[in-house]
């Protein structure tokens, strides 16, 4: 079966257990009184408030140790659905022990140890099953959903990474390409150029912004600073090399001019060809 997910390991699983399981016992006995537990747990002294919160505070003692118990078992490779549901069940088991004890104690021994218990593994059952079952389900569902955020996010991120978006200089988005498009960025004055390719053709974009502005963008996207006036993208450089006395990239799409590289620049280009 499927491992438990790591919500399930949470502090705060735990707590809400350890809170709402009690809390529905409680309410439960109060409101809908099931068989006939009311007159039972009155047992003919008028004690049926008190031991109704005694009971409750035993089940809110008993979950929550187990919950803190449960908390640490997290490390464990081998924990499934089918061994957290035993799980529950053992907790719902021991809280019936304890209870049995207690309600065989206020009956100073009116009625067979084993009687008792059997009628309290019977009732918690009934009453604890439905607040493990709810918590457990939302608590699933959490999970699943969290999971799917985190694909959605990756997959977003990832499809991010490929896009390079320009913005002008009033922060306005101008402009979004495909990093492997983009052939190079030139500075002119208070303008850049963006050229790129677009259906195999050699596009030219103007945009107002200055270079200073474009670093981090350039950086995080692959595209390297050649020379104070130009980025330029690795992937599209052809060739590297010194013509008519200045270092030149040529780039692998006909038509184009030279892109000039300046001597501190060179070594780092060079690196990524």
């Amino acid at each position: 079966m499927h491992k438990l997910p790591d919500n399930m390991f949470y502090w705060g699983t735990q707590i809400v257990y350890a809170t709402v399981c009690p809390a529905f016992f409680f309410l439960f006995i109060l409101v809908y009184e099931p068989l006939h537990l009311k007159e039972f747990l009155d047992m003919g002294r008028g004690i049926y408030a008190m031991n109704l919160a005694i009971l409750t505070s035993i089940v809110f003692v008993t979950v929550s140790g187990l919950r803190v118990a449960f908390h640490f078992l997290r490390k464990s490779p081998n924990l499934t659905w089918a061994l957290y549901v035993t799980w529950c069940m053992g907790e719902v088991l021991t809280a019936s022990i304890f209870v049995s004890l207690y309600v065989y104690l206020m009956l100073q021994h009116s009625m067979p140890y084993f009687s008792v218990l059997l009628h309290s593994i019977g009732n918690c059952y009934l009453i604890l099953t439905i607040p493990y079952v709810v918590l457990t389900l939302a608590f699933d569902v959490g999970a699943h959903k969290n999971s799917i955020r985190e694909l959605l996010s990756k997959g977003s991120a990832a499809e991010d990474a490929g896009l390079v978006r320009f913005h002008d200089i009033y922060h306005t988005l101008k402009l979004i390409i495909a990093q492997n498009a983009i052939l190079y960025v030139e500075s002119d004055e208070n303008y850049v150029n963006i050229v790129y390719t677009e259906a195999g053709k050699t596009r030219r974009y103007t945009l107002r912004a200055t270079m200073r502005s474009l670093e981090e963008s350039m950086d995080k996207h692959g595209l390297v600073r050649c020379h104070r006036s130009y980025y330029v993208n690795p992937a599209h450089v052809s060739v590297l090399g010194k013509e008519g006395g200045q270092l030149i990239a040529r780039l692998d799409v006909e038509g184009l001019p030279g892109i000039p590289v300046s001597k501190g620049n060179y070594d780092n280009l060079a690196k990524l060809l």
